[in-house]
């Protein structure tokens, strides 16, 4: 168990700790001359549990009292969940110590011990006075369930008790999350002689063990852009000041690590974690609790575990935040974080230097378009009310699907909860990576037969639509995985068909009649002689035939998929568009694009006529255009029978 420091500076902070643990926590030769904690110190007090029958240790973080050191004291109470509140009995509540308490109800510690420090120095009714009006400050600030103490670090008064009371804290605390992997703020960094390289921090999750591989995210690569971490390996553990095989959630933790790696890269803020993220983060949807009134764009600092940065606030439900009040937000930060789902932040103002609120991310990854839409919100504040790991991931499902490696990185969460979930839970299934309830699949389906029951109504002169450009209509940036495999089931099921490479429905079938078809004989002779594309009056004049009988022929030749019309009335064969696709695939694998002026050499037609023919094929999604060239799309297009 860690338990952070907080109060006012000059109150005995370093003191009461070196009274309850024997170790001095001011490390650093400057904070020994003045008497000044400047930056984070740590401390241990072995205590013999009751509960466990063990040997244990409790470990602390001493954190700076002073204004000008806040940014150090807010990397030592945003690693823990337990904090001390010292106040001096012969000063009582200073300016720091409003601002430190305010810190600790917006982190919403799991418990606050507050002590009162230096009682040799006050009476017994000034020590009753400062408890009584210290009681009504801490149901004001929502600290209903704290407990005070009365303690002086010069004559041990009051010691015992707060040690016994802090074992007990420790000994009533709830096990770890053994379903979250390792994860460890990194906030400090230093070489030992004959190990290597240390690095020191609070571990939040998980367990590490002796020799196990981590992923070390570094700050300054995600500036960069760059979201690859460093694979280090654990040489050796010290757990709350001890050597130790393994270190868990909730510990002071130094692990010895070796990779190819060196001091001067890492920075206080930098993780340890067992899934490295691939997403850069700098933009997250947030519910908001505001301490001070927060105005819609507003500049911020953003606080999270041992780091920090800056950015702007866009509030989603209206332009202005009340004191007290709650509402969706989105953050975007000026330089990247490494977050996870449901980790807490603090927000500052960066010119009043006032704490603005807190907030916890509910969305990694939001949109960057209908982020005010009502169906929107409603999803982020049914989200918003979400605590439990298997709430969130199965409600998230409910809505989309989700990448199981994303998942595991959003929550930094075990693959074992991912498996389990599938075990539990029939209704869900799996392609590839992505999984997706059934009623999710379902409604895919029925979307995919009624855009095409649409389309067979719009386009009567085709006879269906090709694979890539069916995924655009019905389920574009849904998993494409998943899109083929409801496709490969509808074939299946012979609810649709494929009909020389054009899906379509199965029933949308056509016969032509014994005029028809002799009429059909001809023209594909005459397509076949000079193949080319067609205007439907050249047609009927050729076999002497009225215009509108060829038109309405040739519309039901395209649904047969005989001829293909490049625009509206000008045709060819599908014989004819596989040739000049297999002549079009052969000169992008050895070009890797085609220009339209070698398009025209190949295909030997006219500039008009060949662009439109190139356009067809953007159409229907066998190429693409990207400036004044094309490249291959769907290349399973139109290929030999």
């Amino acid at each position: 168990m860690i338990i952070a420091t907080a109060g006012h500076v000059d109150h005995g902070k370093t003191k009461l700790l070196h009274a309850l643990t024997g170790i001095n926590a001011d490390r650093l030769p400057e904070e020994q001359q003045r008497g000044l904690t400047i930056d984070l110190g740590y401390a241990f007090m072995a205590y013999h549990s009751t509960k466990s029958n063990q040997h244990q240790t409790l470990g602390f973080i001493d954190v700076p009292g002073h204004e000008k050191f806040l940014s150090n004291m807010l990397a030592g109470v945003g690693t823990a969940h337990h904090a001390m509140l010292i106040v001096a009995g012969d000063e009582g509540m200073m300016p720091q110590s409003h601002e430190h308490l305010t810190i600790l109800r917006l982190l919403a510690m799991d418990s606050l011990t507050v002590v009162i420090t230096k009682s040799d120095l006050t009476t017994f009714e000034q020590q009753q006075q400062l408890e009584a009006k210290l009681s009504q400050l801490l149901v004001q600030y929502g600290f209903t369930q704290a407990t005070i103490f009365h303690c002086s670090a010069v004559t041990n008064e009051g010691i015992d008790d707060l040690k016994q009371h802090l074992i007990e804290l420790a000994d009533n605390e709830q096990q770890h999350d053994n379903t979250l992997n390792f994860k460890l703020a990194i906030d400090r960094a230093f070489h030992v002689k004959g190990s290597g390289l240390v690095v020191t921090g609070t571990a939040l999750n998980g367990q590490i063990n002796i020799g196990d591989s981590l992923c070390l995210v570094s700050h300054s690569n995600l500036k960069k852009g760059h979201s690859q971490a460093h694979i280090v390996r654990v040489k050796s553990i010290h757990a709350q000041g001890k050597s130790a095989e393994f270190a868990t959630a909730n510990q002071r933790v130094a692990l010895n690590i070796s990779g190819d790696i060196d001091k001067a890269q890492l920075k206080r803020g930098d993780w340890l974690l067992h899934t490295a993220p691939t997403e850069i983060i700098t933009r997250v949807t947030v519910k908001l609790n505001a301490n001070q009134p927060i105005k819609h764009w507003q500049n911020i600092q953003v606080f999270h575990a041992a780091t920090h940065t800056t950015g702007r606030i866009a509030l989603l439900e209206d332009n202005q935040l009340a004191s007290g009040d709650s509402a969706l937000a989105e953050i975007t930060f000026d330089t990247p974080l490494c977050l996870t789902e449901q980790d807490r932040l603090l927000l500052r103002d960066p010119a009043q230097k006032t704490n603005l609120g807190s907030a916890i991310v509910i969305d990694l990854l939001p949109p960057n378009r209908g982020k005010r839409k009502p169906q929107r919100l409603e999803y982020l504040n049914q989200r918003a009310g979400l605590n439990t790991l298997s709430d969130i991931i199965e409600f998230k499902l409910q809505h989309a699907p989700q990448s199981h490696q994303q998942l595991i990185e959003q929550h930094q969460c075990q693959a074992d909860v991912i498996s389990q979930l599938l075990v539990t839970n029939t209704t869900i299934n799996q392609y590839g990576d992505y999984l997706c309830y059934n009623s999710y699949q379902q409604a895919l389906q029925q979307h995919i037969i009624t855009t095409l029951k649409q389309y067979h109504q719009q386009a009567q002169d085709n006879l269906g639509v090709g694979k890539d450009r069916l995924y655009r209509m019905t389920a574009l940036n849904q998993p494409q995985i998943i899109f083929n495999a409801i496709i490969t089931q509808l074939l299946n099921q012979q609810l649709l068909a494929n009909t020389r490479g054009w899906l379509h429905l199965a029933e949308h079938k056509l016969q032509l009649t014994a005029t028809e078809q002799q009429w059909w004989q001809q023209i594909e002779q005459l397509m076949i002689s000079d193949p080319q594309p067609w205007w439907v009056r050249d047609l009927a004049a050729e076999i002497g035939e009225d215009e509108n009988d060829i038109r309405k022929l040739n519309y039901k030749l395209a649904q047969l998929s005989y001829v293909a019309a490049i625009v509206k009335d000008r045709y060819v064969t599908h014989q004819y568009l596989v040739q000049m696709a297999t002549e079009v695939r052969q000169h992008t694998a050895q070009h890797q694009k085609l220009e339209t002026a070698e398009f025209r050499n190949i295909s030997q037609l006219g500039r008009k006529v060949a662009i439109q023919l190139l356009e067809y094929f953007d159409k229907i999604g066998f190429t693409k255009r990207k400036f004044n060239y094309r490249e291959l799309k769907d290349q399973d297009l139109l290929q030999q029978e």
